[in-house]
């Protein structure tokens, strides 16, 4: 049994198409792809979970940033304003580090 992730559909069946009319309403249609359309789909999806693997692998071998180890867009980010001095909450509220410099000095 295949694990089903992002937009890859495993069924058949119609693609439900959902437009904004001119006049702001909305319209829904039924679409049948075809398996060839499907298969590029699929292809697509994949090339871009390969391309986003391979980002965050070099990220965290050559980038030094600690990524949990299925990473998304959102964790890259958040180690990309941590390296320039941003703090972000989880929540996505994010503010500026405040570094603190105590300076003694010995006469």
């Amino acid at each position: 049994m295949s694990v089903v992730r992002g937009c890859i559909k495993t069924t058949k069946g119609p693609w439900k198409v959902i437009r904004k009319k001119k006049d702001g309403s909305f319209v829904s249609s039924q679409r049948n792809p075809t398996s060839v359309e499907r298969e590029k789909n699929k292809q697509r999806e994949r090339n871009r979970r390969l391309v986003a693997k391979k980002i965050f692998m070099g990220l965290r071998s050559y980038g030094n940033y600690e990524l949990p180890k299925h990473a998304d867009n959102n964790d890259v980010l958040k180690a990309l304003c941590d390296e320039a001095g941003w703090h972000v909450e989880d929540d996505g509220t994010i503010y500026r580090k405040v570094i603190v410099f105590k300076l003694i000095i010995y006469y």
